[in-house]
């Protein structure tokens, strides 16, 4: 076994073709997880999953749009009959480039925008974690874990009021979750990245942004989807059996 051993486990991975999303399925699924790597693009996923299968890993690849009730609902059910159980649920996938795009100040924010961003943001967690509940309370706990960001708690002056609200909204969902549900083994926190250097972000702020950015954090660096994975495969583990409840910030210590 290895050191934090997630061995026997199930986890889902949402937005698992993404960079934080394969980071996490690689390290829970070299912890010993059983992944499931569920993205919106099935082929990506598809290949994010041959590529942790052909390491030996257990691993296998769910399409799922979060806007689609009877599609969340499905997933568990799949997972579930692929697997067996599911033991760990990562909300970790996030309204895409085009939502983002469009979410400006709030004087040029459209209805349709910010209803999108709720959808996949808040709405799509909401309806993956009350799908897979039952299965954890039937087989006697779980851990959540729900991506949100920095931006629900430090607010930009010029863009992405959709985004950062709708992630606030997701902190105090992992919060009533936790509440709810803790007297019955089901752990529940959110881990709000900072600056996570990928492809993705230099495609939507440009390297200048990105480097202004990571120069006011107290490490004065970004940080990388390992990073995120990182803080992810500790709160599922067993290390952090008392923690629920709670937001970690994972940025470089920006301020």
């Amino acid at each position: 076994m290895t050191e934090r051993s997630l061995e026997g486990r199930v986890a889902i991975i949402t937005g698992g073709a993404g960079a934080i999303g394969r980071a996490t399925a690689a390290r829970l699924a070299r912890a010993g997880a059983k992944v499931a790597v569920a993205d919106i693009r099935g082929d990506a996923a598809a290949h994010a999953a041959e590529k942790l299968t052909a390491e030996g890993l257990i691993a296998k690849a769910f399409a799922v749009d979060l806007a689609e009730e009877s599609q969340i609902v499905r997933l568990a059910q799949d997972v579930v009959g692929a697997f067996g159980r599911i033991d760990i649920l990562h909300n970790n996938a996030a309204a895409g480039g085009g939502v983002l795009d469009a979410d400006k100040t709030l004087l040029e924010l459209t209805a349709e925008t910010w209803d999108k961003a709720f959808a996949v943001n808040v709405r799509g967690p909401m309806l993956l974690a009350k799908a897979v509940v039952p299965h954890m309370l039937a087989q006697g706990g779980g851990v959540i874990i729900n991506t949100s960001t920095g931006a629900s708690e430090m607010p930009a002056e010029d863009a992405r009021i959709a985004y950062g609200s709708s992630k606030a909204a997701l902190n105090t969902l992992t919060r009533y979750i936790a509440a709810q549900y803790g007297p019955k083994n089901i752990r529940c926190n959110a881990v709000l990245p900072g600056v996570v250097m990928t492809k993705g972000m230099e495609k939507l702020f440009g390297q200048a942004a990105l480097d202004v950015m990571n120069a006011r954090s107290m490490l004065r660096r970004g940080c990388t989807p390992d990073d995120i994975a990182a803080m992810v495969h500790f709160l599922v583990s067993d290390d952090a059996q008392q923690i629920t409840g709670e937001l970690f910030r994972v940025n470089a210590g920006r301020a």
